[in-house]
Order: structure tokens, then sequence, then C-alpha cells
């Protein structure tokens, strides 16, 4: 029986029940399965389910439930953070896996209500408005309420390569219109109403474009010269640390002391190196502390080459009383220069909104962060960098200073989310990021994945989850090639998305209008 078939016979409870499994199967889609061809069928299907909704609230009801599915599933591990050995707030864990999903579907139930609103599913400028709707709300997710650009569809494509390099001249807004475009049209295909002519021409819209960003990124993983930065290395250190353990004190210099051995030098280590230790892998007592920091540059002086070293620290400024959650270097001297602050601090995580009224404390057991400043360019060894913490990798366009870097620095604790789909959704991010802005990502995960990402979104010294892990590779050198200015893709992104939408609601009316 033809799948439009089954939906026309379903009640509304069904119909509703359908849209919750189509999202819950959807996050197939996502890292560690990236299974694309789930999603063809869950936004089809999804696509049909809207059209047979009479008015745009059954719409905007059917929206939220597929998109609660999807995110429940997709963002489940969220759950181990709050169920880390000791944690206080661990009864909150039914709450955090149920809200996040709830707050994230009501973008995709307001895609579905406009889409609804506003055009008409069985015409072709319909469904071009249904994809611009979609893809408008999910640019909106990475903006609205500090945003949350999680699980965008576009990163289903982490495990085909010649895709990613697609968001090399978009960026993964883009990329995310095209696979609503393509996995949502065999749904719009099922529509009776369609004339043959009308279904030729949008087949081989979709055809041809799958094939050309895909003909574009074989080309270009073949043809595309990836050198790599003369007489630098990069040591990228993961401890293992557990995260019940790390602000035990009496074990932080155990665990100092571990990051210290697997940043030792390799033998036969001639090159400058630049160590990389994972976020808050020292609290600001060990920078204080003489002992620990004559280990850092005995550690430092160490490299016949030269080396520096940085880390995530835990900062604290005695003045205000305040924390920040940090990158610092430590040159051979063991002097601190080059400090960031991180800018984008997780809700409830690491600050918690509305303090005043909200009497709970940040889940880093701390008194909570105070905001960086923002995305700041620093220089080591004659290269430029750009430091980001934790998930200020996931948003698109501001991951570099000012200054166009060399590299880029990702420190993350991703111990929070145990073995789980958590980090590996977190470093398919930063691998569109590396290929986005055209430069490497160098990633130091507490307990990982950890890893260097060349501008190809390619991955080289990929460690294990939850493994004593260093490596020390060479810095491969940026490709600016189709870098364009995040303004402008963004720009451009945004007035595609409204003007097919504008179509699809002229032609709406003007079918209202002569009917």
């Amino acid at each position: 029986m033809k799948l439009h078939v089954l939906i026309e016979k379903a009640n509304r409870p069904q119909r509703a029940l359908a849209c919750f499994a189509l999202g819950a199967l959807g996050a197939l889609g996502m890292a560690p399965y990236n299974a694309w061809p789930v999603l063809i069928l869950c936004l089809s299907a999804f696509y049909l389910l809207i059209d047979r909704t009479r008015l745009p609230r059954g719409a905007f009801i059917y929206g939220w439930l597929f998109a609660f599915g999807y995110f429940f599933t997709g963002l489940f591990w969220v759950k181990n953070a709050l169920l880390v050995d000791g944690n206080p707030f661990s009864w909150i864990w039914p709450l955090a896996v149920a809200g996040l999903p709830s707050l994230l579907a009501f973008f995709i139930a307001t895609g579905a209500w406009a889409a609804k609103r506003f055009a008409d599913l069985k015409t072709g400028a319909g469904f071009l408005a249904f994809t611009a709707f979609i893809a408008l709300v999910e640019w909106g997710r990475g903006f609205v309420l500090t945003g949350y650009p999680w699980n965008l569809f576009g990163y289903t494509w982490a495990g085909t390569p010649p895709m990613i390099q697609t968001v090399a001249v978009g960026n993964i807004y883009f990329l995310t219109w095209l696979t609503i475009f393509w996995f949502s049209l065999p749904g719009f295909l099922f529509l009776r109403t369609l004339q043959k002519k009308e279904k030729t021409v949008f087949i081989v819209a979709a055809l041809g474009s799958f094939a050309l960003c895909m003909i574009f990124g074989i080309v270009r993983l073949q043809t595309a010269q990836i050198t790599n930065v003369p007489n630098v290395d990069i040591r990228i250190v993961q401890p293992d640390i557990e995260q019940s353990e790390k602000w035990d004190r009496s074990k932080t210099g155990q665990h100092f002391l571990k990051s210290i051995q697997l940043s030792q030098p390799a033998e036969g280590s001639k090159n400058k190196t630049i160590i990389v230790w994972p976020e808050t892998a020292m609290g600001f007592w060990l920078a204080e502390d003489p002992q620990a920091v004559q280990y850092i540059t005995d550690t430092l002086q160490a490299y016949p080459g030269g080396a520096v070293l940085m880390t995530g620290m835990l900062r604290h400024e005695r003045e205000t009383k305040s924390y920040f959650n940090s990158l610092v270097m430590f040159d051979a001297e063991g002097k601190i220069s080059n400090v960031y602050d991180k800018y984008h601090l997780v809700p409830f995580g690491e600050y918690i909104p509305f303090q005043k009224w909200i009497p709970l404390k940040p889940v880093v057991e701390f008194t909570g962060f105070i905001l960086g400043s923002g995305v700041k360019t620093f220089e080591a060894f004659g290269l430029k960098y750009s430091p980001v913490i934790c998930y200020e990798i996931i948003f698109s366009g501001k991951v570099v200073g000012p200054d166009t870097p060399d590299f880029i620095i990702n420190v993350t604790n991703d111990a929070w989310y145990g073995i789980s789909a958590g980090p590996h959704q977190h470093f398919t991010q930063a691998i569109f990021r590396a290929v986005e802005e055209g430069i490497p990502v160098i990633r130091a995960a507490n307990t990982g994945l950890s890893g260097l990402i060349d501008p190809l979104g390619q991955v080289h010294g990929l460690s294990p989850l939850f493994e004593q892990y260093e490596k020390t590779l060479a810095l491969p050198n940026k490709n600016m090639i189709f870098r364009n200015n995040n303004l402008i893709k963004n720009v451009i992104f945004t007035g595609m998305v409204l003007l097919f939408t504008a179509f699809g609601y002229l032609i709406r009316r003007k079918n209202l209008a002569s009917g």
C-alpha cells in the first residue's frame, strides 16, 4: 500500500502518533549513525501529514510532535550530564530530557504552521515555501534565546565527505535547506494533484542539485592540495578523567601529573610544538602553585624546537570573586598570556538565566561563570589562532576572531555525556566548522573525541572515547579558496528563503482569488 494511502486512512490520533514516531526515527540521521536515507522517509511522510491537516493549528501540533520525537531521541544523552555521581540535581534529569526537546520543538512547529497558513502544499510553490519555512526556523534556532543549533538536518551528511564540501561555498544552514528540499520531495511527489510536467521539473532540479553538490565535493577532495605548516607540530592530550573525580581536590595533583606525562616530547621531536589540553584541564590554584608551574616549564623546555601549552582553565579573579571558563597559553618560562574567556555560556550548565527568580545553582558546581567579551585572535610561533570552548564550536560563522586565524583550537569536556551519541554529534559540528571556514580545527577533549580536522573536513588522529590518549600531528595550512564572508552567506541564505516563502504565498493568494 502506498504511503499517502496509509496516511489518508489513518485517524487523527494515529497521525499524531506517526508524527512523533517519524521524528524519533529521524534522529538516526545524526551522528554516530548518519543514516541519511532514513530522513528521506521521515521528512517525506511528515510533509504528507502536514498536507492532510485542515487548519494551521493542526500543522503546528503535528510539527511539534515530529520535532519533539526528533530531539527527544537525538538528545536523550543529555541525561548523562545530570546523572554524574555526586550531582545534587540528578533528580531533575527527566525534566531536562523532556524540557529541552519540548522547547526546541516549537521552532519546527512554527515552520509547519506557517507553511500551512501561507502556502498550498499541493502546489510547487507551496512545496518551496514549506522547505523555506522549515529551513528558516532551523536558522532561527541558532540565534533565538542564545541559540542551540544542534542536529540541524544538514549534519546528516557527516559520513559523506563530498557533500560536506557544500558548506565551503554556503554554510550549514544552506546545506540544511537543500537537505530539506531533497528529503521532503518524495512526499510532495506522492500528491495526486501534481501534473507530470511539474513533477519532472522538481525531480530534475533535485537530482541536478544533488549531483552538482556531490561532483563539486568529489572534485574538491581529489584536487585540493592541503599542505602543512613547516616546522610546527600540534600535540593533543586527552587525559581521560572521570567527571565525578574531576573537581576532587585530593586528586587534582594526580590529574595534573597525568597531563604532564602525556605532554612529554616524543623521541626525535625537533619542531616547534603547540601542546593542547582540554577544557578546564587546570584549576586556577595550580597556576598559582610554583611547583606545578615548574612542571609545565620543565616540560616545555624539554622540546628542542620550543613549545607552548594551551590549556583550558577554571580561572578566578579574586578581586571580583568571578569565575571564567578560559583557555590560556603558557610559554616556556611558565608565564601566562593569550587569555580567552568563553563568551557563549551554556544556560543552566554554566550560568542560570534570570537567576534572581530561579533559585538554582549551575551544574558546574561553582557560582556560575562570567561571560567573556567575544571571539578573539591570538598569536603563537608567528601563527594566528582563535580559541573556542566546548559548545561554542556549534555556532556557524562565530568561531573565528576579527583577524582570520591560521587555525582554530576547540577545547571541551564531554565526559559529562558518557559513551553516547553526544560526543559524536559534538565532534561532527567541529568538522563542519573547519570546512565552512577553510581553517583547521584542533580539538582536545577530556575523554574524547579528540583529533585534528583539516580544511576539507578530513580527520587526523581521531581518539577513542574514554581512553587516555596523546598524539603529535603536523599542522595543516588553511585553505581559503572558497571562504566567503559569513554575513554574506547568511544574507544569501535568508534572501533565498524569503524569496521562496513570498513566492508560495503569492501563488496561494492567486489560487484563492481565482477559485
